[in-house]
């Protein structure tokens, strides 16, 4: 064999051994544990290598398999939100296997039940958590939060910044999985930077115990967590804004954000007079500011505290068309109503927890809030009822205050035995307000070509106050290998006093009227026992409870010395199933039964008599009610392309519902309203939403709709009424975002209100709604932005001659300049052709209410925005 033979086979050789080294694949398996030994099912375990990186989220028994690790040498990283990310280095040194077993995350502040995504799919869905990867949401350089937001699909971001998820309101936001800003999400998302978000984490909390235990009961309370990214969590960011406009508006800002790593500092503060945040109805002047800290000074222990001050002015005049119908004729009503309302409110929320170890948590959450209203109102309403015509002026005004007191405490003791556990809880809450009131009306009456005055003057001064205290606790115990039982129990009382004194003005005298004047209390106990058998499985997870809970509602009229007393007993089963089919695709379903007691003013046995036509008393008989409540939800995505569907179905049925009762005075206008329990209540709910993307997100189609059946009951001179009502919307939306060039959504959407009754006198109804719309900003070279909102409504169906079919166009313009683009000069025209008019229909039981309340119309504003930031480093 010459040289060059022994050559090429040498390379020959080289390079097969080379290809098979290329190919050959190394198992790599292991299990993700808490630091008690329990495994943390949906655990992120990511594999990198030189060249490419695998992930996989662990199991129900927390383990995990990787089969094609293409190298020896590679870096392994585990994370679970509420636990430090595990990070090692490994290097397989016999054969071709590696098992890495009781890999055990510690526990850290973040204690939300949910996954943090640290790859690129730009959407993932877990059990109870929708998370939104922000890189593949890209905003513009120096948008906030609340940008990315409006680009996710399903989720809503209105004009005041209120969020909604597949129509559900988020009532929370947490940042890290701590409490930010409370509930003011509005504030939260405006308050941090986009570009130091990581992901965005839309999450059903069933609550603390249900993070810890597993158990899931009940309706939860829609979260949204965002994470941030680790090389910003030290920095700081500020934003100030002045404007002025025409119409003597103005609008000042300021807010700003520091943190440095689990130390937070935010704070948020505006004067305007343009309705910013301060809502859509009339003219408000709004003075606010908000300041929020949260920090873990060490693993055992965090606190995170929030304050927010509102001092609001608003002017509202509204003309509204009402239809009361009765059994053989209908009852019609204009009127118009100004009203003046001054608002001061003090709100603080915050938490502390304390973990001293790993098999103990403890968590006490405090709540204060005190506000203040000074209003009056003018008014005039004509009613018309068959030859029957009163016209009635109105002069009032109200002062009131009211103090709201909360502190809850929760402790969790995990024991030695995996899987057993035991939680408490246990509060209080205060509430007292104080209300005066001051009514003057004067009627006029005509009847066949005859009038009649009557006028009236009446001080009206009230005391309720509310205490509330609960408790209960929980034990859970492993069954066998996946499922776990847990007893359970549950104790409140809620006492309501109310005082109420009420004198007539006669001649410039006031005379004490005993017969409106009135000291009643009332008391709700309940007592419930349960017990709930739940199963962990690769695909299924499951639920099963069952609760007896007995109730007594008492009530004691002092001023007449009368008692009452109602007591119910409720069997409450619950249920929550959820199936995996992938890990891109499941299904949940969950049943629970709750009771609602009646409200005070529902139950106190004296007439409100401050409007004559409508004379307003209590049922002290009154029973609770008890709800039943069945919900269903499909999810699906696709992780790498971004598509997405949710699907969702409710059903809600309520037994001794309270529902109105009207009955009318013979040969007057007036009626008297009160209150009773019946059966037949309930409602039916859908809705659903698709979004795909199209050339890698720079296109966005989305379909969503809902529709619901409502039975609504009512009685009207002792003569049942069911009305159904029914209501849809289909909406088509359309998103470009082509980066630097355009962000841009187009949508158009119809909905229907019908509503038919049982009783053949009435005549069915039913209205249309179109809208379309255009939203959007064109960016022009690198410091020119041009932006626009547009919408069109087309309304039919409404009977009053006042509805019209508006059309709102805003148009901005900014230009940023200094050094970084710290500065910034923006032009904004608002409701540009000037017919921002509040329509709306509304129906309860048998009366049909078309409303116009006026809105801020067309000014302009010309602002300077001045910001600076520094992240990372």
């Amino acid at each position: 064999m010459n040289h060059f033979t022994k050559s090429i086979l040498a390379f020959v050789m080289l390079a097969g051994a080379f290809l098979n080294a290329k190919a050959q694949n190394y198992t790599v398996k292991g299990s993700v544990l808490d630091t008690a030994g329990l495994p943390l099912p949906g655990a992120v375990v990511r594999i990198n290598w030189v060249k490419d990186s695998l992930g996989i989220s662990a199991n129900t028994d927390g383990s995990f398999v990787f089969t094609k690790v293409k190298a020896k040498q590679f870096t392994l990283t585990a994370a679970f939100i509420g636990f430090d990310t595990f990070t090692k280095q490994y290097i397989i040194t016999q054969g071709n296997s590696l098992d890495i077993s009781n890999i055990k995350l510690k526990p850290t502040s973040n204690t939300l039940d949910a996954v943090v995504i640290s790859g690129v799919p730009p959407v993932k869905i877990t059990e109870d958590t929708v998370s939104f990867n922000a890189a593949s949401f890209p905003v513009r350089e120096g948008d906030a939060a609340d940008e990315i937001l409006k680009k996710l699909p399903g989720i809503k971001v209105d004009k005041d910044g209120n969020v909604t998820n597949q129509g559900t309101p988020v009532t929370k936001i947490k940042v890290n999985g701590k409490d930010f800003f409370g509930t003011d999400v509005a504030t939260a998302i405006k308050n941090l930077p986009a570009d130091i978000i990581k992901n965005l984490q839309f999450i059903d909390d069933y609550g603390d115990q249900a993070k810890l235990t597993g158990i899931k009961t009940g309706e939860p309370e829609k979260v949204l967590n965002l994470t941030i990214q680790e090389d910003k969590k030290k920095g700081y960011f500020a934003r100030a804004q002045g404007g002025l406009g025409n119409l003597d508006r103005y609008n000042s800002s300021f807010r700003g954000n520091s943190m440095k790593g689990e130390r937070q500092l935010s704070f948020d503060g505006t004067v305007n007079n343009a309705n910013q945040r301060g809502g859509g109805d009339g003219i408000t002047t709004r003075n606010a500011a908000g300041l929020n800290y949260r920090n873990e000074w060490s693993p055992k222990l965090s606190a995170n505290a929030s304050y927010n001050f509102d001092n609001s002015k608003n002017n509202t005049s509204s003309t509204a068309h009402t239809q009361n119908f009765l059994d053989s004729y209908t009852r019609l009503e204009n009127s118009r109503n100004d009203n003046l309302n001054k608002r001061f409110n003090h709100d603080f929320n915050g938490n502390v927890e304390y973990k001293p170890d790993t098999m103990n948590f403890f968590k006490a959450t405090p709540q204060i809030s005190y506000n203040t209203n000074a209003g009056s109102n003018t008014g005039f309403s004509a009613i018309t009822q068959n030859d029957l015509v009163t016209n009635r002026n109105s002069n009032n005004s109200n002062t009131s205050s009211n103090l709201f007191l909360k502190v809850n405490l929760f402790y969790n003791h995990k024991f030695a035995k995996k899987g057993r556990n035991f939680s408490y809880w246990g509060g209080g809450n205060y509430s007292n307000g104080d209300n005066f009131n001051n009514v003057s009306n004067d009627y006029l009456i005509s009847e066949g070509g005859v009038d009649s005055t009557r006028l009236q003057n009446q001080l009206n001064n009230q005391n309720n106050n509310n205490l509330g205290l609960y408790s209960g606790f929980s034990y859970m115990e492993p069954l066998w290998n996946k499922t776990f039982i847990e007893l359970n129990y549950n104790f409140s009382r809620s006492a309501t006093s109310n005082i109420r004194d009420t004198r007539d003005v006669v001649s410039g005298e006031e005379v004490f009227n005993p017969d409106l004047s009135n000291n009643y209390n009332y008391q709700f106990i309940t007592n419930k026992v349960g017990v709930n058998y739940r199963y962990i499985g690769d695909k299924l997870n499951y639920t099963l409870g069952v609760n007896g809970q007995p109730a007594v509602l008492r009530g004691q009229n002092l001023s007449k010395d009368v008692s009452t007393m109602q007591k119910t007993f409720n069997i409450i089963p619950s249920a929550r199933m959820v199936y995996k089919f992938s890990n891109q695709e499941s299904f949940e379903f969950n049943y629970w039964g709750r009771s609602n007691q009646p409200g005070f003013f529902q139950l106190q046995p004296i007439a409100d008599n401050s409007n004559l036509q409508n004379v307003i008393i209590g049922n002290p008989n009154l029973k609770p009610e008890f709800v039943n409540s069945i919900n269903a939800r499909y999810k699906q995505s696709d992780w790498n392309k971004g598509h997405m569907l949710s699907a969702g179905i409710s059903y809600n049925q309520t037994g001794d519902k309270i529902v109105t009762t009207k009955v009318l005075i013979p040969n007057t206008v007036n009626q008297v309203t009160s209150y009773t329990n019946t059966d037949g209540f309930y409602n039916l709910n859908g809705d659903y939403n698709y979004s795909k993307p199209i050339l890698e997100r720079k296109f966005t189609i989305e379909y969503s709709g809902w529709g619901a059946l409502r039975n609504n009951v009512a009685f009207i001179d002792n003569n049942k009424n069911v009305a159904k009502n029914t209501e849809w919307r289909q909406e088509l939306g359309f998103r470009v975002d082509l980066e630097n060039i355009i962000n841009l959504r187009l949508e158009a959407s119809y909905s229907q209100n019908k509503t038919t009754y049982s009783q053949s006198a009435f005549v069915d109804r039913q209205t249309n709604r179109f809208q379309y719309g255009l939203e959007g900003r064109n960016y022009f070279f690198k410091d020119l932005t041009v932006g626009y909102d547009f919408s069109k409504q087309i309304n039919s169906g409404f009977d009053n001659s006042f509805v019209r079919n508006p059309t709102i166009l805003r148009l901005f313009m900014e230009y940023k300049f200094l050094k970084k683009d710290m500065g910034t000069l923006r032009l904004d025209g608002f409701d540009l052709f000037n017919e921002n008019s509040g329509i709306s229909r509304d129906v309860f039981d048998n009366i049909i209410v078309d409303r116009q309340v006026n809105r801020l119309g067309r000014y302009f504003m010309l602002s300077f925005i001045f910001k600076v930031r520094k992240f990372g480093g």
